[in-house]
């Protein structure tokens, strides 16, 4: 069964209802099958069971291609992509529509299946075009709309517990009762819908998937350590180098990947807030132009004034940890008789103030090595290997939208899409032979 799945896969087929009429009908299914003709359902059961086993079969099949010097997996490079949820972009909902339509599906029900139902006495004057046609099927609907309350609150308790900065407004926080797993953002195309976040690691030499990972969130924050240490984990310890865009380049990314004893060549985004202006038209010296002192950390401003420290804060993150950052000061008293005043400070404030984050060293030094010859040709090579696996999911392979539902069938089906597009990559590696010595 698995051989055919992953015949299947390669052809583009990600149903298991598909699976079940190939295995009967088409000579390459049955051929590598040995004649297998399983059930419906079975081929469902067995798209479920495969994230029990996928995993093995992934990590043995790279570990026989560096036993046989195929790859040599010491420089990757990783990148996310969106890929659609097996969810209508149509029928997303907030606390307060899951609610109502949750309470007349209750009424519905107990008018029409079952008189225990505890619902509201109000009666229903017409059922919605929405509501299912049998009892089963709006049995089933008051399940997915209960577990997506569940989910719901689940998630306003979390925004919640988030610094002020990056708590959500309530009101606008949705989900998809089709498939509660999904988080909702925006696509490639910019279209609103269910989404989960694919993440690959990817040899640079071969082209070969060393690692994947399946999340539920709309960005790549967090997912640099687990995607470098399943890595290392499959390899043996041999990664050193990582290729990766500007998503996964923050303080503590850095930190961690020196913590890891990894190499990462990333670029540093550019998160420099717009210009302020001012009451009096004038556009605010930007805080980049204040001169900070490494070995004294002391900071001078433009006019060559040195400024008060106040104080070290610890700035919360969104996933849980905090950055340090230095605050500065000028007296009001050298402010009033600066000559650049009235670009620097404005309004009712009589003083400027300035913060740099504790450990921006970090990130200049990453800009530095970025600015290097390795640094571009870091990212030359990053958008040519890792491009290529995700253009080949999508484009040939029929990745998107998602077949099952949840992050349970998810997960297992972007393995088996791994695990296929490896075993013909390894293929035409070991076809060719080696590579001939320079």
């Amino acid at each position: 069964m698995l051989a055919i799945a992953l015949v299947e896969t390669l052809k583009g087929v990600t149903s298991p209802a598909a699976w079940h009429s190939d295995a009967s009908t088409r000579d390459q299914c049955k051929f590598v099958g040995n004649g297998v003709c399983p059930s419906r359902t079975a081929w469902y059961d067995f798209r479920d069971r495969c994230g029990k086993f996928i995993d093995d079969v992934h990590q043995s099949l790279v570990t026989d291609a560096i036993n046989k010097e195929l790859i040599d997996p010491h420089e990757c490079s990783i990148d996310g992509t969106f890929t659609a949820a097996a969810a209508s972009r149509h029928k997303i909902f907030n606390l307060k529509q899951i609610n109502r339509r949750l309470a007349k599906l209750k009424r519905i029900i107990r008018e029409l299946d079952d008189p225990d139902q505890t619902a509201s006495s109000k009666r229903v004057k017409a059922i919605p075009n929405w509501v299912g046609k049998t009892p089963v099927g709006r049995q089933d609907q008051r399940r997915r709309l209960a577990d997506a309350k569940r989910r719901m609150l689940e998630n306003i308790g979390k925004n919640r517990l988030k610094p002020s900065r990056y708590r959500k407004d309530e009101s606008r926080m949705v989900i998809s009762p089709a498939d509660i797993d999904a988080v909702i953002g925006k696509d490639k195309k910019k279209v609103v819908r269910p989404l989960y976040n694919v993440q690959y690691m990817t040899d640079c030499a071969s082209d070969v998937i060393v690692a994947y990972g399946v999340w539920a969130q709309n960005n790549d924050n967090g997912t640099l350590v687990p995607m470098i240490q399943k890595t290392k984990a499959m390899t043996a310890g041999r990664l050193r180098k990582v290729h990766a865009d500007s998503g996964y380049c923050s303080i503590l990314d850095l930190q961690d990947c020196t913590n890891e004893n990894i190499d990462l060549f990333a670029p540093v985004p550019n998160n420099t807030a717009a210009s302020r202006k001012l009451p009096n038209g004038e556009i605010q010296i930007p805080s980049k132009d204040f001169c900070f002192d490494e070995s004294t950390r002391t900071m001078t401003c433009p006019n060559g004034n040195e400024m008060r420290f106040v104080k070290e804060v610890q700035v919360p993150r969104a996933c849980g940890r905090t950055v340090g950052e230095l605050r500065f000061e000028q007296s009001a008293s050298v402010c009033s008789a600066c000559p650049l005043a009235f670009r620097c400070i404005g309004g009712k404030s009589k003083r400027r103030t300035v913060a740099r984050q504790s450990q921006q060293g970090v990130l200049d030094a990453q800009k530095t090595k970025m600015e290097s010859e390795q640094g571009k040709r870091s990212g030359r090579l990053r958008g040519q290997v890792i491009e290529r696996r995700f253009a080949d999911g999508k484009l040939h392979r029929n990745q998107e939208p998602q077949n099952g539902r949840g992050l349970h069938r998810v997960r297992p089906e972007v393995g088996l899409l791994a695990v296929a597009q490896n075993t013909l990559t390894l293929y035409n590696l070991e076809k060719r032979g080696p590579k001939p010595a320079t």
